[in-house]
């Protein structure tokens, strides 16, 4: 991270490329939360860029160009560059931003609308959180949560004419959501943003769930009715400009992109292979998706990248068509004498006619010993672990976040039936639930909001995944970022064994792995099995052999990457320097 922001990429008249933005990690400083002002404005935005340490830089975006609004620094510039961030990335803002910068976006809009009843919609949005925040304070200052009372037998006189609320069986709550959920429009920003608020606040411990919890009848649900999930689908490809001198690479299946939505995992793996190509002297010509795509980048250049690099990751399996088609798309790429590497996959039930167009490939790591199996037996084949295992690691150890404050939480699971079965633990404990984007947690919040249930489903980023002493957990990269963090997790299989080939090759199974008959255990016993995983855990010698096979999958990882390397002539970097900030 540079020592100082660029504040002129957001007081310039051309948009900044928010795109990018959406799609890269800020690291190379541990991650430290950041409150209150600093005159100088430089400093100020480095110690902010700080907080988002780990996440999409254009989360930071969007802080910055507050900070410069706020200091009337380039106003009409900024706010244009503001709403054009909105307007194109706002399906991923109302998710990864907490409701401080949401507030913030509404406090944003009042100041700087045009519009007389956007900015009185959103004044009063902020109004209804800061409300709920000044009470919850002084509710922390008058000392330790003492026991629930009992509700009011009888309404009591508040102040100008106002009643208390009856506990149980009052309607003001419920009358009052339904007519916010009636004015609130899925379309227009402020009322979407003013939905995502009242969600939240519903869903937390605040007096709305705490006395929705006594509710014998009136009663609500932990959020406001959901809209469909609309992937956003996206953008063509594009070259980084001019084509740099060599060495070029070109990233197929940039999986950070598939959908349009945030996925943490796939996000950090294809940061990983990045910063690990960057540090290794090779520039990246763009990226692609499809065959289609990567021709259109080629004929954007004189002549071909001298090396594809295919992301396999989840992708290589059960002989889908896309796997088979990003195979033909490296066959194609050799073609043009590009040099192919397969990096980062999965490899399960694939017939032979796949496994001939990966051996035309002229470097292949696959993730995990089973997929290693799954080969032919003399397929020239290596096994590296997950290229998103640095980064998780680095953010994790190096960041200064705050205490866990949940004893346990939960993640979904790619598979339907297994995602059901995770929310209804998730729901019997009242364990924050967290699922990822797309169709996957557009589903299951479906679901919770169908039967009104006591969880609100969440999209997972690295600040959920540091706040929890211990996780349950249906995702592989889920799995992977909190043993990353140190945090005991008990891991539920996958539609591959991604998840089984990980904890085997660690040698970490016995302790981490739920067993295949959990999802029809009855409640109390799928607990049970949970307790048990997660004791095994706290022993110290365990703690030891998950630090060291980590440290071992990092250093095997950076050792593909010079082979990758080498590919093009690129000497591996210096080791003591601080080049491979991730390794």
């Amino acid at each position: 991270m540079p020592a100082s922001v660029n504040v002129e990429e957001f007081t310039a008249a051309q948009t900044p490329d928010f795109e990018a933005m959406r799609h890269r990690v800020i690291d190379g400083t541990p991650y430290q939360p950041f409150f209150g002002r600093r005159n100088d404005l430089d400093e100020h935005l480095a110690s902010l860029r700080r907080e988002f340490v780990g996440q999409p830089e254009i989360k930071f975006a969007h802080a910055a160009m507050t900070v410069l609004l706020r200091r009337k620094i380039a106003t009409e510039t900024v706010y244009r560059h503001y709403r054009s961030l909105w307007a194109e990335h706002a399906d991923l803002l109302l998710e990864i931003l907490d409701s401080r910068w949401l507030v913030s976006a509404c406090d944003t809009i009042s100041d700087q609308s045009d519009d007389p009843e956007e900015a009185r919609a959103a004044i009063l949005l902020t109004l209804f959180v800061n409300t709920v925040k000044l009470f919850e304070t002084e509710r922390l200052m008058e000392g330790p949560v003492r026991q629930p009372a009992a509700p009011l037998g009888q309404r009591h006189q508040l102040h100008d004419g106002l009643s208390s609320f009856m506990v149980g069986v009052g309607d003001m709550v419920a009358n009052l959501l339904h007519r916010l959920d009636r004015t609130l429009t899925h379309t227009r920003l402020v009322d979407r943003i003013g939905r995502q608020l009242v969600s939240r606040t519903l869903a937390s411990d605040t007096v709305f769930s705490r006395f929705g919890r006594r509710q014998s009848c009136h009663t609500w649900p932990p959020h406001l009715p959901v809209a469909p999930i609309r992937p956003r689908p996206a953008p063509p490809a594009r070259a980084q400009g001019q084509m740099p001198p060599p060495p070029q690479y070109v990233l197929l299946n940039d999986t950070a992109r598939l959908g349009g939505g945030f996925h943490l995992g796939t996000l950090y793996a294809c940061h990983s292979i990045r910063s690990h190509l960057a540090a290794r002297g090779l520039q990246e010509a763009g990226w692609a998706n499809d065959l289609a795509g990567l021709r259109a980048l080629l004929a954007q250049g004189p002549t071909p990248p001298q090396l594809l690099v295919l992301n396999g990751e989840g992708t290589l399996h059960h002989c889908a068509p896309r796997a088979r088609a990003l195979l033909e798309a490296c066959r194609f790429g050799q073609s043009l004498g590009m040099k192919v590497a397969v990096l980062n996959t999965v490899w399960e039930a694939n017939d032979d006619a796949m496994a001939a167009l990966l051996r035309l490939a002229d470097v292949v790591h696959v993730r995990d010993s089973r997929s290693l199996a799954a080969l032919p037996p003399d397929f020239p084949a290596r096994v590296t672990p997950d290229a998103s295992i640095p980064i998780f690691r680095e953010v994790a150890r190096s960041g200064s976040f705050p205490a866990a404050v949940q004893a346990v939480a939960v993640m979904d699971n790619v598979v339907p039936e297994a995602a059901a079965a995770l929310l209804r633990f998730a729901e019997a404990g009242a364990l924050p639930f967290f699922a990822m984007p797309g169709a996957a947690l557009g589903r299951i919040r479906q679901d919770a909001s169908d039967r009104s249930g006591p969880v609100w489903p969440r999209l997972l980023q690295i600040t959920d995944l540091m706040a929890a002493q211990a996780w349950v957990t249906g995702r592989f990269h889920g799995m992977i970022g909190a043993l990353c963090a140190g945090r005991p997790v008990c891991a539920l299989g996958s539609n591959t064994a991604k998840i089984e080939g990980l904890l085997e090759d660690f040698g970490l199974t016995a302790e981490c792995l739920l067993g295949a008959d959990w999802l029809s255990k009855p409640a109390a016993a799928q607990r049970l099995e949970v307790e048990r995983c997660l004791e095994l855990q706290q022993d110290p010698a365990f703690a030891a052999r998950r630090a060291q096979v980590l440290q071992t999958a990092c250093d095997r990882i950076g050792q593909m990457f010079d082979q990758v390397a080498a590919l093009v002539g690129n000497p591996p970097p210096d080791r003591l320097g601080k080049a491979d900030v991730t390794s």
